[in-house]
């Protein structure tokens, strides 16, 4: 583990002086004030961040910018990387636009409210946008190239690339009933009941006072032995497998009828068991931990197939190599967070196909699970594909951040509230973008750093990285204007 010992530099936001030009005047006058901005340049002069390439593509703003209408909204825009595009976002009003990085092209825009990104159909990959809906459940699916994935109503989640329907009045107070699992053309792949444990419900274990969180504060459901047999209520999906979560600490994978990884033979049909876990099992936080741990699903990842997977496709790695062909076969495992009320939680990777737990990491603070059964967020930037490293926010304690490899769980660092006024936005390319703050709010500059070490990369630019795409295009912000740059040279992206 690396935790930062010094505090982030002071950094002071530059102040621009506009000296004005002499002028015929008068005698006995004086020279009207000059009030105007100093235009917007149209041509790179800052400082280059690290992480982005040489060059300049094209700017967005005035006279010869590269940009649609919405642009020049007077309230302002802010923009996110989506995949390989950007999402821009008017500040005063539910106008969005999907706009191709590569050469600015619009692909979608749209006026309704966006409700955020979810995880897509590829393990680690791009996230869908959704939007239109109402909580978790239903709106429209997009994904980064501006193609609608999918439409549907106040009953219907999108869950990584599957469609759950749930039962009429579902809430999660009263979880149970028929739930139905679909493509998302519309095809049934599964139907199941999630069944009421059976016997009276015992006294609810007391939460943590004051828990605000989501459903935290509710009653748990009643607990009892775990049974995989009574299903759950369906949370995440990956690799062939849709995950159920039944509210007592207990979560299981059924197959959706196919095998992302089978090399032959028959595929188990949709429904079929391929595993389970209850957060008390002895591999996990064990039997005497009480009341049982409950799971949150944070992510599908790409981890190393292992040493011993002799059912890893070498074919499947071969094709991830390119030319090469000699690139370790992967498997896809589900990121599970094991969580207490007030205990520090536990997170697991775990084989979306067969449960194995790859590795565990105890986290250092106390991260409740919210209850109401309402799939993640995407991680979106919080995930570098770059160098494995999944930055965490930690719900309670001294470490309010930690900076995890998803493919063997280190702890690569952990950042402590003592140590330095910085907040990281987002990962992207080998680095993390982050914004210090001085005394004042005004003091402020964005700080660079390694990924993977946390170790200072830049800092006090004249400029700042507002987004960057998963195939490594920029936005940098330089003197008021937005610069769009191609992605770094392999041997400049790697330093």
């Amino acid at each position: 583990m690396r935790s930062t010992r010094r505090s982030a530099p002071v950094l002071v936001a530059g102040v621009v002086l506009v000296a004005a030009a002499g002028a015929c005047t008068p005698r006995g006058e004086e020279p009207p004030p000059d009030s105007s901005p100093a235009p917007l340049p149209t041509s790179f002069e800052g400082e280059r961040p690290p992480g982005v390439g040489p060059d300049l593509l094209r700017h967005l703003h005035g006279p010869g910018g590269q940009a649609p209408g919405i642009l020049g909204e007077p309230g302002g825009v802010r923009i996110t990387a989506f995949g390989e595009s950007f999402l821009v976002s008017a500040n005063a009003e539910d106008r969005h636009m999907v706009q191709r990085a590569s050469d600015g092209e619009v692909l979608w825009e749209g006026e309704e409210r966006v409700d955020g990104f979810v995880p897509g159909p590829e393990p680690g990959g791009p996230p869908v946008l959704r939007f239109g809906g109402t909580g978790d459940a239903g709106g429209t699916v997009l994904d980064d190239g501006g193609e609608v994935l999918w439409e549907g109503g106040d009953r219907e989640v999108y869950l990584s690339g599957l469609v759950v329907r749930r039962p009429e009045g579902w809430t999660p107070d009263d979880p149970y009933g028929g739930f139905e699992v679909e493509a998302p053309d519309g095809g049934r792949l599964w139907e199941f009941d999630f069944a009421e444990p059976d016997g009276p419900a015992g006294p609810p274990e007391d939460g943590p006072d004051g828990a605000e969180e989501g459903n935290g504060d509710a009653d748990p459901l009643p607990e009892g032995e775990p049974d995989p047999e009574r299903n759950g209520v369906p949370v995440g999906a990956a690799g062939g497998a849709v995950l159920l979560d039944d509210g007592a600490g207990l979560l299981q994978a059924r197959a959706t009828g196919e095998d992302p990884e089978a090399g032959g033979g028959d595929a188990p049909e949709p429904g079929d068991l391929l595993w389970s876990f209850a957060g008390d099992d002895p591999e996990l936080l064990g039997e005497d931990t009480l009341p049982r741990p409950r799971p949150q699903i944070l992510g599908a990842y790409p981890i190393p197939a292992g040493e011993d997977a002799e059912d890893a496709s070498p074919a499947e790695g071969a094709e991830d190599a390119g030319d090469g062909g000699d690139a370790a076969p992967e498997r896809d495992a589900v990121l599970v967070r094991w969580s207490l009320p007030e205990e520090p939680s536990l997170l697991a990777m775990h084989d979306a196909r067969t449960g194995e737990i790859a590795w565990t990491l105890p986290e250092p603070g106390a991260n409740p699970a919210p209850g109401d059964f309402a799939p993640l967020p995407a991680a979106g930037g919080r995930f570098d594909s770059a160098t494995g490293t999944l930055l965490l926010p930690q719900a309670s304690g001294d470490v309010p951040l930690i900076a995890v490899d998803v493919a063997d769980g280190e702890e690569l660092w952990e950042f402590r509230e003592d140590e330095a006024a910085l907040s990281p936005a987002f990962a992207a390319g080998g680095y993390v973008y982050g914004d210090a703050r001085g005394a004042d709010d005004a003091d402020s500059s964005q700080v660079v750093l390694e990924a993977a070490t946390m170790d200072v990369a830049a800092d006090g630019l004249d400029s700042y990285v507002e987004a960057v795409t998963d195939d490594g295009y920029a936005i940098v912000v330089h003197q008021r204007q937005r610069f769009v740059f191609a992605p770094a040279p392999d041997d400049e992206a790697a330093r």
